[in-house]
C-alpha cells in the first residue's frame, strides 16, 4: 500500500492559512492584555494597528519555518495543539523581526517597507514608533509566558530570544557606526566585521 502523494504547494498554502489563523487568536490575546491593564480604547486600537501593520505581512518564512521544522523533527503530521504551539513560537519570531524592522527603519530613515510606508512614516505615528517597536518586542515575552511557562524549554526560549536580540543589536551598532549614511568609509570594513 503506497502513501498518498501530498502536493507541496497545497500543503504550504494550508500551513500558511493555519499559521495566519493562529495570528488572529494571538492578536486578540495581546489586545485583551491591553484591556486587562485598563488601557483607554484609543491606546488599545493603536496597539492593534501597530501589531497588524507590522507583523502579519511579508512572506512569513521565519515563522512558518518554525512550524515546518517542528513537524520534520517529529517525523509526522502535527496535532492541532502541536501546530498551535509551534505557530505561537513562529509568531514570536515574526514579532521579533517586526520589532527589528520598525526600529531599523527609523534608524536608517527608510521610506517604505514591504511596499507600504514604514510605520514611523504613517500619518500621526512618527516617533511613537520607537515605543511601538518596544511593544512588539514585549508581546514576544507575554506570549512565551502564557504559552510556554509550564514547558521545560521555557528558560531556553527566553535565553534564545534575548541572545538573538542582543546579537542583532550588536550587528546594528556596527552597521550604524561603520557606514553612516552621510559618509561611507570603506576602510572601516573588514572580514572580521
Amino acid at each position: 500500500m503506497s502513501t498518498p502523494t501530498v502536493d507541496p504547494k497545497a500543503k504550504a498554502a494550508e500551513t500558511k492559512k493555519r499559521f495566519l489563523d493562529v495570528w488572529q487568536k494571538l492578536e486578540e490575546e495581546l489586545v485583551d492584555l491591553m484591556k486587562k491593564h485598563s488601557m483607554p480604547e484609543d491606546a488599545t486600537e493603536w496597539y492593534r494597528k501597530n501589531l497588524n501593520y507590522n507583523t502579519p505581512w511579508g512572506k512569513l518564512n521565519r515563522g512558518i519555518s518554525v512550524v515546518d521544522t517542528y513537524e520534520i523533527l517529529q517525523g509526522r503530521t502535527l496535532t492541532d495543539e502541536e501546530f498551535f504551539k509551534a505557530s505561537v513560537l513562529g509568531w514570536c519570531v515574526e514579532l521579533l523581526q517586526a520589532f527589528f524592522l520598525v526600529s531599523d527603519d527609523m534608524m536608517d530613515a527608510s521610506i517604505t517597507r514591504r511596499g507600504q510606508p514604514c510605520w514611523y512614516r504613517v500619518p500621526h505615528v512618527g516617533n511613537i514608533a520607537i515605543n511601538d517597536s518596544f511593544m512588539l518586542e514585549a508581546a514576544i515575552y507575554h506570549l512565551l509566558k502564557v504559552h510556554f511557562r509550564q514547558e521545560k524549554c521555557y528558560a531556553y526560549l527566553l535565553e534564545l530570544f534575548l541572545e538573538t536580540t542582543f546579537k542583532t543589536e550588536i550587528g546594528q551598532l556596527i552597521d550604524l557606526i561603520t557606514a553612516p549614511e552621510e559618509e561611507v568609509d570603506l576602510s572601516k570594513f573588514s572580514l572580521k566585521k
